[in-house]
């Protein structure tokens, strides 16, 4: 009976894959050009899900795929390492949306009906960071949702796991601000600065 692979190492291994193809290396052997030390098994396996890679080898899979070392290892936080690309953006903002629907019974359901999306192609989008979301269905969102237009391109605290980690009060300041009209937040930043400014 096969041993069974580690969660873990599984998921890990996804994001190294994801993270190769998306520096444009299609193939593993392309990628251990950047790593001439490394043998073909060692990168084979990180991907399979078969060994865990170590902490060292993540951060230079990272810095030859320009990946965010954290979200190889956790899932979390920037996917690139130079900071938030848009597509990885619309991709949280979309799994958030998604999520929320689920929490009601058929809402699932009639949200894509209403981006006009099957359940497939759903899952292709949940499950890939990298298939690129089109302003179609990210401004559909943003109807649905009743969110600002470009909401889905801006990084948002509800909807990032890193922010979990702020005070609340910051937490809910940066939800208040998140869900205004742009004309609205130029009002809520200055009656935020008349504060700073009156001490």
């Amino acid at each position: 009976m096969p041993e069974k692979k580690n969660p873990s190492a599984v998921k890990i291994g996804q994001r190294i894959k994801q993270a190769r193809k998306m520096a444009g290396f299609g193939t593993a052997a392309l990628l251990l050009k950047k790593i001439p030390e490394w043998g073909a098994g060692r990168l084979g396996n990180y991907e399979a899900g078969i060994s865990l890679p170590s902490p060292d080898d993540v951060k230079l899979i990272a810095n030859v795929t320009g990946s965010s070392p954290c979200w190889i290892m956790f899932g979390i936080g920037p996917i690139r390492s130079t900071g938030r690309d848009i597509q990885a953006i619309r991709h949280q903002n979309f799994v958030y949306v998604y999520e929320n629907a689920k929490t009601q019974p058929g809402e699932a359901t009639n949200f894509l009906q209403a981006i006009g999306l099957s359940s497939k192609k759903a899952s292709q989008y949940l499950s890939n960071p990298f298939l690129k979301i089109p302003d179609r269905i990210a401004r559909c969102c943003e109807q649905l949702e009743n969110k600002p237009k470009d909401w889905m391109d801006e990084q948002h605290v509800e909807s990032d796991p890193v922010c979990a980690a702020f005070p609340e009060d910051m937490r809910r300041i940066m939800e208040i601000y998140s869900g205004l009209q742009p004309d609205k937040r130029g009002f809520f930043m200055k009656m935020a600065e008349i504060f700073v400014t009156s001490e």
